[in-house]
């Protein structure tokens, strides 16, 4: 196998999150992270994943999670983060997402194949 000079900082992400159906582990968008590129695995049944923001404003116990929305500026509609398909590598602006703490919530139960959702951040 080829080793390359990858410049990113990589995170693996658990899918599903143990004792859960649809979705993720949490994970930290790094500091200065300009873009990352999310790559699905390419068994989750034919399921989309769509990236959900943890509230920083929430208790532990009752974690309060959004869907991530970005705005188009060209006629102020909102454009929902989601239907991302499987065995693909999508690459989305760290503005767009709002950074903090993110997750992904798959539209089908991921208990029965657990995979890993390789996320590659590129920072300054």
């Amino acid at each position: 196998m080829a080793t390359h000079g990858w410049d990113i900082v990589p995170t693996d992400v658990a899918m599903p999150l143990a004792g859960q159906t649809v979705n993720s582990a949490a994970f930290s968008v790094p500091k200065n992270a300009i873009s990352m590129t999310i790559h699905t695995a390419t068994s989750m049944g034919g399921a989309t994943i769509k990236l959900q923001s943890l509230d920083h404003d929430t208790d532990v116990a009752t974690e309060a999670w959004r869907d991530v929305q970005v705005m188009n500026l060209a006629d102020g509609s909102l454009v929902a983060l989601d239907g991302i398909t499987e065995n693909k590598a999508t690459t989305i602006p760290v503005t767009a997402t709002g950074g903090g703490v993110l997750r992904f919530v798959a539209t089908a139960d991921q208990s029965g194949g657990a995979t890993t959702i390789k996320v590659d951040f590129l920072c300054a």
